[in-house]
């Protein structure tokens, strides 16, 4: 029985993920939820007394993902450089292709409808990239005067921006032709060596090496 509540509890999630990303916190019914997960009313109810309490938990679970996938890109990037672009790439595509993180972020976008205690956005981000940043500047491969704080901030900045414009465009369908356009610039501002067509090289072949390193992480999470 406990085996299946965790199931049906992982259902409601999606099913409640996929109705969030696609029309938002105030538009989607509880009941609407319910249909998607194929499930009574009274197993969601068991599970989420009400829409914030589902909001909540899909922001929750989005955020939990994140720490494994950011050591996987370390551990399987040449340097600390490498790590922080392919890293973009990541997060961007699962934006894209992942709905409960698709849904995690339009619902943190929406915190002040959901009106519920929620993670606060943007904090981690900025704490990865900042750590990130320091060890590359340690590894000398960034310009003179580029500082970790400041490089961290700009980056969170003008990553959300991107990934926001190809959303509202094409629905993400081309955030990573503009994540390159976005770095082939971006790299010359801070890197010792601003060789995009090598670094990009070099982090297409960090993200093959993710991808292997995240596939059995991801089937037992479909699951």
């Amino acid at each position: 029985m406990q085996q299946r509540a965790v199931l049906t509890r992982s259902r409601v999630i999606y099913a409640a993920a996929e109705v969030f990303a696609r029309t938002g916190f105030l538009a989607a019914s509880m009941n609407e939820i319910v249909e998607a997960a194929g499930v009574t009313k009274g197993a969601v109810y068991f599970h989420f007394p009400s829409k914030e309490a589902l909001a909540v938990a899909i922001v929750e679970e989005q955020f939990a993902q994140w720490p494994p996938v950011v050591e996987a890109i370390i551990d399987n990037s040449p340097n600390s450089l490498i790590s922080i672009i392919a890293l973009t790439y990541e997060v961007g595509t699962r934006f894209r292709d992942d709905v409960l993180v698709t849904a995690g972020v339009r619902l943190s976008f929406e915190r002040e409808l959901v009106k519920a205690d929620m993670p606060e956005p943007f904090i981690g981000w900025t704490t990865v990239l900042h750590e990130l940043f320091t060890k590359a500047r340690r590894e000398g491969l960034l310009r003179p005067g580029v500082l970790p704080g400041p490089a961290a901030r700009a980056l969170l900045g003008g990553f959300f921006g991107v990934q926001h414009v190809s959303e509202v465009l094409t629905g993400r369908k081309d955030i990573e032709v503009r994540l390159d356009e976005f770095w082939k610039l971006f790299v010359v501002g801070i890197a010792a060596d601003p060789d995009w067509p090598a670094t990009q090289k070099a982090v297409r072949r960090a993200r093959t090496l993710i991808q292997r390193s995240l596939a059995p992480t991801a089937a037992a999470h479909a699951n």
